[in-house]
């Protein structure tokens, strides 16, 4: 008869550890998982407060095949919120919160936390808005498509959005100008002579302060960062790609002269007076030319 064979003993001290461990790694699992599951709800109540107050028709009822491009935007989003860990939590901030935090704080570092909040939102809402546009509306462009086709490029191949430079927070932002041509949609079957417009920008930093549409036969479009914001490009200047765009830098006098020929200079300051203009370089200029 063969002796009876003893398996070694475990320690239990070693087992229990290891219990312990698997617990904390599914408790943390779980935690990421309903972070993540309540920003999509607050993401999602966003774009419905920002649609019903621009007075769009909303959709109640959005599911995940519905809309996969405001899914994939939470989605980024949500993992951004967990894994960088940030000195300011505006999760819970009201938009009107943040747009009064914008327009007076004096603490940088909150400021410049502020923007990327508040534009982070505009993205959400401008996803949102993309999918439950009525199909017989015509296509709403806040930016040329090249812009908009570079960020979803980059965001997807990086598996994250490009990060904004916090550098610009304690110094001095630069202010930058771009001109590139803009076909808007319901004019791509337009002979090209006729067709094309063009697209200005001032960049404030990382984030736009003034646009302007030009097209031919129709009245120029002048949009600001405050009063306009809907309608604005809602991408970083990172992300826009513009900066290594051949030709599309130009000079803040050429901006500068298309911008007044089109009556910006009026429509800026009415916008001023009406404290309906985000305080930018372009409304301290103003504000200064006034005195």
């Amino acid at each position: 008869m063969l002796p009876p064979c003893n398996a070694p003993s475990v320690d239990p001290t070693i087992l229990q550890d290891e219990l312990n461990l698997q617990s904390e790694i599914e408790r943390q699992e779980e935690s990421r998982r309903l972070a993540a599951a309540e920003q999509e709800r607050r993401d999602r109540e966003l774009a419905l407060r920002i649609a019903r107050s621009e007075g769009e028709l909303v959709s109640e009822e959005t599911t995940p095949t519905e809309a996969p491009l405001l899914r994939r935007t939470q989605q980024v989003q949500s993992q951004q919120a967990i894994q960088a860990p940030k000195k300011y939590d505006l999760s819970k901030w009201k938009y009107a919160e943040l747009r009064d935090t914008i327009n007076t704080s004096c603490d940088i570092e909150l400021l410049e936390a502020c923007r990327e909040e508040f534009h982070r939102r505009l993205k959400v809402y401008h996803a949102w808005k993309a999918k439950n546009r009525k199909r017989n509306d015509e296509e709403q462009q806040r930016a040329p498509r090249a812009i908009t086709e570079h960020a979803e490029h980059v965001g997807a191949s990086k598996g994250l959005l490009v990060p904004v430079t916090r550098q610009c927070a304690v110094e001095i932002k630069a202010q930058r100008y771009f001109r590139i041509p803009f076909i808007r949609p319901s004019d791509h079957y337009k002979e090209l002579q006729t067709k094309k417009g063009w697209w200005y920008a001032h960049f404030d930093g990382q984030w736009i302060a003034r646009q302007m549409e030009l097209h031919p036969d129709k009245p120029p479009v002048l949009l600001i960062a405050g009063k306009d914001d809907t309608e604005m490009c809602e991408l970083s200047l990172n992300e826009t790609g513009l900066t290594r765009k051949q030709g599309a830098e130009i000079l803040s006098r050429q901006f500068e002269e298309v911008w007044e020929q089109c009556g910006g200079l009026e429509y800026l300051k009415r916008a001023v007076e009406s404290r309906q203009a985000r305080p930018t370089h372009a409304t301290a200029k103003l504000q200064h030319r006034l005195r």
